[in-house]
């Protein structure tokens, strides 16, 4: 036979379970602008039944209440996963974009300002001498066009030596802030791994730890590997909802299988390192050195796209799209000047002299010209006459100043030209166009994956983030619960009053 109280515990019950599901609801109205929170709902569940006897051979059995059974928070894990390859590859492909950008600001072409109309001018300086080879206002112009042609690549080696720099630079921040983010998403691991084994779910360290690997995957890509809930069954965990700690791996190398490294390895609570072209897996012992990474072992995310661009790597040498770019403009300098020197020295000067070889020259080695360092010799600056203009000698001959201007189309032989010779200018279209390709592709590809990113994170959004409607709904639905159960309670107290109060006072 069931108590004469029962109805009491059974609301008192349900005023309690709905009275922290209000509580559960509040905290999720005052987390909705707080980015990455993962909104928590109390599960409910029923309470034990009890059989009661309704005489003779009948039976049945009543509910006892309601009781909260898990606050968990909402979140699905494949999601977040689609979210963070998505956010890796975005990354990957926005740093290179910005970097082509800041590139391609510096090349400047087509413009008024490019090294492709520096040539232009000065190629027509020659020309504009072969007419006038006595005139020295237009051997002062060709002059001045070669000291604005070797400014022009001075200025476009050191922009991009120091744009070079600059991604270097942040390269490092980036390999700071992911060691930084390892550690903590390790010593997260420990705190949660403290507190699964008591029986709760600590949501607010889920979330932590989410946003650290959020961030993460802006950086590097990692894979997420759960060690506390393996095939179904739990390990150390007193719930089964619990998410327990994880290792963070990185996959090294294009090739299957793949080479696995732990940088976080939550069982033993060791933390690994990466730097811009190594890494140390967790455990290593500290006076072990960082191992070499090449890059195809980089994992994919914005510190590759850094590395790539900047171009340094330890184990491969020096490559990358920079360096590449400077390799370039250093080449056509030295093919350039090195051609033109050779032609100049084959013709007269206004004195009828031989023509010098050194016109254009480096101060610190005449033999190794580079775009850093191309300049006018210092003899040209004071001495208009040194300029070579004529084939015979005689000072009204400017047949060897008109063969300098045709070299604008001279095929001349270039490392990276795809043809055994080609035209300086064709070369220098070569190497633009190439540039334009690779930002134009890194550009979509960015716009892609943000796209992509954008969509997923709508998705977690909707799993995940708070909504104030379904909010409303909720507090009001468990507001009614806890106000059916409270006039239950004075139901069953005024029940109670006339038991106890009202029966038994026939005669008194």
């Amino acid at each position: 036979m069931g108590s004469t109280f029962m109805g009491l515990e059974t609301a008192r019950r349900s005023l309690s379970t709905h009275q922290w599901a209000l509580q559960a609801t509040g905290n999720n109205v005052a987390n909705a602008s707080n980015p990455g929170y993962s909104r928590q709902r109390l599960s409910l569940g029923m309470t034990e039944q009890l059989s009661v006897n309704f005489g003779g051979t009948k039976a049945g059995q009543f509910g006892t209440g309601v009781r909260g059974e898990t606050l968990a928070r909402i979140r699905d894990l494949m999601i977040d996963q689609q979210y963070r390859d998505e956010s890796v590859k975005n990354a990957y492909y926005a740093t290179k974009e910005a970097a082509f950008g800041r590139m391609e600001d510096i090349i400047n072409e087509p413009s008024e300002n490019g090294l492709a109309k520096s040539l232009d001018l000065f190629w027509a300086s020659l020309q504009d001498l072969s007419v006038n080879p006595d005139d020295t206002g237009a051997r002062s112009v060709v002059r001045q066009r070669a000291m604005t042609l070797t400014d022009t690549f001075n200025y476009m080696s050191s922009s991009l030596t120091k744009v070079q720099g600059d991604l270097k630079a942040e390269a490092d921040v980036v390999v700071k802030k992911v060691n930084d983010l390892l550690t903590k998403i390790n010593n997260v691991n420990r705190q949660i791994g403290d507190a699964e084994p008591l029986g709760v779910l600590p949501n607010e360290l889920y979330d932590e730890r989410d946003r650290y690997m959020d961030e993460l995957a802006q950086y590097i890509e990692f894979e997420r590997k759960p060690i506390d809930y393996l095939n179904g069954e739990t390990r150390g965990n007193s719930q089964r909802m619990a998410e327990g700690r994880i290792d963070i791996v990185i996959n090294l190398g294009k090739t299957s299988p793949k080479t696995p490294v732990t940088l976080v390895d939550a069982a033993n609570g060791k933390v690994g390192s990466i730097g811009a072209s190594s890494y140390k897996a967790a455990g290593a012992p500290e006076a072990d050195p960082m191992l070499p990474m090449t890059y195809a072992d980089m994992p994919n995310g914005k510190l590759k796209a850094l590395v790539e661009m900047y171009g340094e790597n330890a184990s491969e040498g020096i490559d990358g799209e920079f360096t590449g770019m400077l390799n370039d403009l250093n080449e056509m300098a030295n093919v350039f000047a090195t051609a033109f020197n050779i032609a100049h020295g084959k013709n007269k000067d206004a004195d009828g002299n031989n023509g010098r070889t050194d016109f254009f020259t480096d101060a610190s080695d005449p033999s190794n010209i580079s775009a850093a360092t191309i300049k006018v010799h210092d003899d040209f600056m004071q001495e208009l006459n040194l300029i070579a203009a004529s084939s015979d000698g005689n000072i009204g001959d400017g047949s060897g100043a008109l063969a300098l201007a045709h070299m604008k189309e001279t095929g001349l032989a270039f490392d990276g030209s795809v043809t055994t010779t080609t035209s300086i200018g064709k070369y220098y279209q070569n190497v633009i166009g190439n540039m334009a390709v690779k930002a134009s592709q890194s550009g979509s590809l960015a716009k892609s994956t943000l796209a992509l990113m954008a969509s997923s994170d709508q998705r977690r959004q909707s799993v995940s983030a708070v909504s104030l409607d379904e909010e409303m709904t909720m507090m009001i639905q468990y507001q009614h619960a806890y106000n059916a159960a409270a006039r239950n309670i004075t139901a069953v107290d005024e029940m109670l009053d006339k038991i106890i109060n009202g029966m038994g006072v026939v005669g008194r």
